[in-house]
């Protein structure tokens, strides 16, 4: 029991330790409603630790968290603690990306739930 509980407080430290904030960005920011889209500047907070890497988008009074679970890749994300999908979004039109992205073109990245209540983009600077 003694070793459990040492070897769950070494990872545990290790893992705080490993924890790190990212520098805010200055970006652009959607928020989707169905066909109703609304752009906001917006600060973009990456960062890493225990296990996943995240990023917080801050616009519009609201706080979008975004996490990708790093020990076990072949899980999706999750935006605001519900399972997500990221998909691509063209930066002129805001058309959803179909097939391959075309060399030369700009694209803001997406995510939404699953159950498609949230879906945000981001813009970032270049």
């Amino acid at each position: 029991m003694q070793k459990q509980l040492a070897i769950t407080f070494v990872f545990g430290v290790l893992s705080f330790a490993a924890a790190r904030p990212g520098v805010d960005i200055l970006g652009i920011c959607y928020d989707i409603k169905g066909t109703k889209i609304s752009r906001a500047p917006c600060v973009i907070s990456p960062g890493y630790g225990a296990g996943a890497q995240y990023v917080t988008y801050a616009f519009n009074g609201q706080e979008y968290f975004v996490e990708y679970p790093n020990t076990r890749p072949n899980l999706p994300p999750t935006l605001n603690g519900k399972t997500a999908v990221e998909y691509k979004r063209d930066a002129s039109f805001l058309a959803i990306l179909k097939g391959r992205p075309i060399e030369g073109e700009t694209y803001i990245n997406c995510i939404k739930t699953k159950d498609g209540k949230t879906d945000i983009c981001a813009l970032y600077p270049d």
